[in-house]
């Protein structure tokens, strides 16, 4: 019955358990909205629906309310939390997680995004490069995987990944990745969603939010259900090699009240850049191992504890730039540049997701090997540089929080981490290796946060917050001469900061369906000890305060119209920027003053009951407003614009089209198509970072077809199969305007997927 109703209605309705799918169903007549079809099917089989996108709904297990036993919820349903002070009827509403206190969607002020996980199903082993796929305000670097810097809004800071902080924070469910370094790209098997929260979001998340932060939320163990699913995939690449990849999941239920899920994935994905130096084809082939696995149980009534840990490597066997006088897919390089990315996770979670009063702790660590090889060859002598890094850091986040009931919520909370980054490099010609300069940088933060939210009036809300943080920082250097040794000792590399963040916020709902808001916020990144060519050299912290108005639309299921939107304007103070020395190695420094203006737009609308049209734009414009004195000198000189933020495009469009047809008995068909543009942008700041990147158009198309145990794929990436120019990088020494990241040229997979 579930199902025919999705048929008629156009919607995805899914059913996680396998088990319900037993139970009878009444039936349901009468002229009724999706929701309003499903909530009488709910109530009539012991079901509860939960919207969880615009056009997608979960049917789960209701609440048992007799007081014969305990309340034992099954642990999906807790991962997607419920209000239960809160009408449910709400169409348009969906739990905005990543605000900290489960917020309703129309509760929400600010930029919010939430991709499903069903989505990421068809495309196999996917990374973080299929959620910028489906957005217009994230983006990220293309240097290869495991070695990217992600960018949300038009906060974008460098090219390069080292010692600064990340402008972007990453959480995989409730653990954060990391500090310092690249993006370990975690592969997005088994998801439940990705929620993108625009920044900066200092109060909630600390430091290194200055853009905002994105959330992976995986799957959890799901009690009394035993079931599992295998993927596999194959894949053809214009002007390359083949493909593969496999992965599988096993829920296994140990006991009532307890239960384990266990995720393992491999992948490989095939070169298409040619050597002209050395003969040899399509050299960058990269492949992946990973695997998870979460132990969850329900120690009391309500109370859950999470165990989990996850562990993936990358291997590259060669960079993918290539030469831009060339054919776009080939360079000449006289050595090999292999990358390798090996990252592992462990969390211990304890955990309350219902009641009046909720609580959550996280306690963990993560760890994080990158070594990255590139071609620093000259016309006398044929060398190799290389560049380790090592990132470690053990947190522990703890909150007590409040769900909006009776016109008030209220947040409070503690976190610490511990983290220390180390980087060397050295250069190697023939069997010659020479040691070059290395820096540490260790960090001890210490967080008290809080905010509160109220009702003013029925239609009107605030809330304030604050974030308060003590930052312990040392750093060392190795390999420096004496000189520039006692000059680092002499410099204060060991110090405390201290920052307050405030914010305040500002919503109302004029009519039904509608939102607007405004907000203030800020955030902070600390400073640190950056390699500058065989010296260390300080740079200090940088602040970024944004103001923001927006709104959002949406009565989807009455008129299939959905509408979202913000303008922002950030000042950002002493801005950690990288550049290259005159030896051609990234430098990290304070630039100066700047600021970013941002605006953004998107929505979609269903023209019939089975297709669905959606379109979003942004708008970036960012400018050093106030260089250092140092920089000015570094740009005379210059040919290009020395005082454009870098790597974010001035514009970047999507449209997609989404449509769903039955095909027979239980097998349906569903198909998304998109194109996305990315306008012009600049590599990085300073007179050798002037390369022009951007101006081109991603697209792509899947098919799947399904019931519900069984699906067939076929996903096609770069339509068009254009070049492009992702990222104008690919070896510092050897920078030159000629470099180019070209896309994945047209790529064809076919998948299957088996669920038992």
């Amino acid at each position: 019955m579930a199902f025919a109703i999705g048929r008629q209605a156009g919607v995805n309705i899914s059913i996680p358990q396998q088990h319900l799918l037993a139970r009878a169903a009444p039936a349901v007549r009468g002229r009724l909205s999706a929701a309003e079809a499903l909530s009488h099917l709910a109530r009539g089989s012991g079901l509860r629906v939960k919207q969880v996108g615009g056009n997608s709904y979960l049917l789960v297990p209701a609440p048992r309310v007799a007081a014969a036993e305990p309340l034992r919820k099954p642990a999906r349903a807790v991962a997607v939390a419920t209000i239960p002070q809160e009408p449910e009827t709400a169409p348009q509403d969906i739990v905005v997680t990543a605000s900290k206190r489960d917020l309703l969607s129309r509760r929400f002020p600010g930029q919010w995004s939430r991709i499903d996980g069903e989505e990421f199903g068809p495309l196999g082993v996917t990374g973080i490069e299929a959620v910028e796929a489906r957005s217009v305000g994230f983006s990220s670097t293309h240097l290869g995987a495991g070695r990217n810097k992600l960018f949300i809004r038009g906060i974008a800071d460098s090219s390069f990944s080292g010692a600064t902080q990340s402008p972007v924070g990453q959480y995989f469910g409730d653990m954060r990745t990391g500090y310092s370094g690249p993006d370990p790209d975690l592969k997005l098997v088994d998801m439940e969603a990705v929620e993108i929260l625009e920044g900066p979001q200092g109060t909630l998340y600390g430091s290194g939010a200055l853009g905002g932060i994105v959330l992976l939320k995986p799957n959890m163990p799901a009690f009394g259900e035993l079931s599992g699913r295998a993927v596999v995939g194959g894949s053809l690449t214009w002007h390359g090699d083949a493909g593969h990849d496999s992965s599988i999941m096993l829920n296994l239920p140990l006991g009532a009240n307890s239960a384990l899920r266990a995720i393992a994935y491999q992948a490989t994905e095939g070169g298409y850049i040619d050597n002209v130096a050395t003969g040899e084809d399509d050299i960058n082939t990269v492949g992946v191992t990973g695997a998870r696995a979460t132990l969850s149980a329900e120690l009391m009534p309500g109370w859950i504890v999470d165990l989990s840990g996850l562990a993936q490597r990358i291997d590259g066997d060669d960079s993918q730039y290539a030469d831009g006088a060339m054919s776009g897919l080939a360079r000449d390089s006289l050595v090999a540049q292999p990358f390798e990315s090996a990252f592992k996770l462990a969390s211990l979670v304890v955990r309350k997701d219902s009641g009046a009063v909720r609580f959550r702790s996280t306690t963990g660590g993560s760890w994080q090997d990158v070594d990255e090889h590139f071609d620093a060859s000259t016309r006398d002598a044929v060398r190799r540089l290389g560049q380790y890094s090592r990132a470690r850091a053990l947190s522990n986040e703890t909150r007590v929080w409040r769900p909006m009931a009776d016109g008030y919520s209220w947040l409070i909370g503690f976190s610490s981490i511990a983290h220390r980054y180390k980087v060397h490099r050295d250069l190697r010609s023939d069997d010659t290796t020479s040691d070059l300069s290395g820096v540490e940088n260790r960090v001890r933060e210490t967080t008290l946060y809080g905010e509160l939210g109220a009702e003013l009036l029925p239609a009107i809300e605030a809330s304030v917050g604050g974030r308060f943080s003590v930052t312990r920082l040392t750093g060392s250097g190795q390999h420096l001469s004496p000189p520039n040794l006692a000059e680092l000792v002499g410099s204060d590399p060991d110090r405390t900061e201290r920052r307050f963040l405030p914010s305040a916020a500002l919503l109302a709902r004029p009519t039904e369906g509608l939102t607007v808001y405004g907000r203030y916020q800020q955030g902070f990144r600390p400073g640190g000890l950056s390699i500058s060519a065989d010296t260390v050299r300080l740079y200090r912290n940088d602040r970024l305060g944004t103001a923001e108005l927006g709104f959002r639309y949406s009565l989807p299921l009455r008129h299939g119209f959905d509408l979202h939107g913000s303008a922002t304007r950030s000042a950002w103070s002493d801005i950690q920027a990288d550049f290259l020395d005159p030896a051609g190695l990234p430098v990290t420094a304070n630039i100066g003053d700047g600021r970013v203006w941002t605006v953004t737009v998107n929505g979609g609308v269903r023209l019939t009951p089975a297709l669905r049209l959606s379109a979003g734009v942004a708008w970036n414009e960012g400018r050093i407003t106030k260089p250092t004195d140092d920089f000015r000198t570094l740009m005379v000189g210059s040919d290009t614009d020395p005082m454009e933020i870098p790597n974010i495009a001035k514009v970047i469009a999507r449209g997609s089209v989404d449509w769903r047809h039955r095909l027979g008995g239980e097998w349906h068909i569903e198909a998304n198509a998109y194109a996305r543009y990315v306008g012009r942008s600049r590599l990085g700041v300073g007179p050798y970072l002037g390369e022009r990147q951007g101006e081109y158009v991603d697209s792509g198309l899947v098919l799947r077809a399904f019931d519900q145990r069984r699906a067939i794929s076929l996903t096609v990436t770069n339509l068009t199969d254009e070049v492009g120019n992702r990222f104008a990088f690919g070896a510092p020494i050897a920078s030159g305007a000629d470099q180019l990241t070209p896309l994945r040229p047209r790529t064809i997979r076919l998948g299957f997927e088996q669920a038992f």
